[in-house]
């Protein structure tokens, strides 16, 4: 039934955001709110932790919170600098290869690394960022 539906990657994603905004309405999960993120991040909520008998987090003093919300964002500033640098090397890599085709096979190596570089990078943002999104919320 549903190969038919998800043959585009668009209907897909709607099918997946109605059934959690569906989850969100009944108090199963909550979404996550950051001041500048584009993704939306959805939890388990409060409510469903105790029902389920969770233990829940003990809670932290508010400095507490904003020592280690200072501490993710200084994390996600560095990992993005890396990230970036590593896309502009990979770039210079493929700015090169261009101007000289025949050195392609020596330069070859370097550009895989910089790039998988980036992109455990690119993971590591993202990782923090969605830290950062569960300590804000708690907040």
């Amino acid at each position: 039934m549903h190969v038919t539906l998800f043959d585009k990657k668009k209907n897909a994603t709607q099918f997946v955001y109605r059934h959690l905004k569906a989850l969100e309405r009944q108090g199963v999960i909550k979404t996550l709110t950051t001041n500048n993120q584009k993704a939306i991040i959805f939890c388990w909520s409060d409510h469903e932790k105790t029902t389920n008998k969770v233990q829940k987090h003990p809670p932290l003093e508010s400095k507490s919170y904003e020592h280690i919300i200072s501490k993710l964002k200084e994390k996600i500033r560095s990992y993005k600098a890396e990230m970036l640098t590593s896309i502009g090397e990979t770039e210079a890599y493929a700015e090169w290869v261009n101007e000289m085709p025949e050195l392609a096979d020596d330069i070859k190596s370097q550009y895989q690394q910089t790039r998988e570089l980036a992109k455990v990078m690119l993971g590591k943002v993202k990782g923090f960022e969605r830290l950062l999104a569960q300590y804000e919320a708690r907040l």
